[in-house]
């Protein structure tokens, strides 16, 4: 799933946690697909058994083959977008020919946000938002557990924040002892 972000990844970079869409993303896929399907089905067999034209059991049966075909572009559009969370940042790639890639530096975070409706916490999807410094935020809709999501964002801006203090702080050097002073041999 995440081979183009983890074809993005820096030099020293890791991934902390991978992430994907919620299957009610593409409920629209869903709900025609098996819409289409079932009714193709149904009308293809009625007709064969009702000895109609042969014409409209092809229809219901081409029917029936959209609804695959659609249930199969959902599958296709859920496995496409995908996010990371890395050590140094949030990675999001959305699209099959188009892509979209958004990256946020995890120092810029200031805020993350997790929205969750009544029957978003029934299926158990929700929304995650990342305020960035200036005032810009980025939303990522309908995605699985997003609770564990927004742990795992703030628990890697903290790791981030204090890996950054403890670079930026000297680090005391031990002193050199005192050379013994040199002891004048008699000639």
């Amino acid at each position: 799933m995440a081979d183009f972000i983890k074809k993005s990844l820096e030099v020293g970079e890791e991934i902390k946690y991978n992430g994907r869409l919620h299957w009610s993303s593409i409920w629209k896929y869903i709900f025609f697909s098996w819409l289409m399907l079932i009714g193709g089905l149904v009308a293809a067999g009625v007709c064969y058994y009702y000895k109609q034209q042969d014409v409209y059991v092809f229809i219901g049966i081409v029917v029936a083959a959209l609804g695959l075909i659609i249930g199969f572009i959902g599958r296709i559009v859920r496995t496409r977008s995908e996010f990371a969370i890395t050590n140094t940042r949030f990675v999001q790639k959305d699209g099959i020919f188009n892509i979209k890639m958004t990256e946020i530096p995890l120092q810029r975070i200031e805020t993350v946000n997790y929205y969750q409706t009544f029957w978003q916490r029934m299926i158990g999807t929700g929304c995650v938002e990342l305020v960035g410094s200036g005032g810009t935020s980025h939303q990522v809709h309908c995605i699985e557990h997003p609770m564990q999501v927004r742990k795992m964002v703030v628990s890697a801006i903290n790791a981030c924040t204090v890996k950054s203090v403890l670079s930026s702080t000297p680090t005391p050097q031990p002193e050199e002892p005192a050379p013994a002073p040199s002891e004048v041999q008699p000639s």
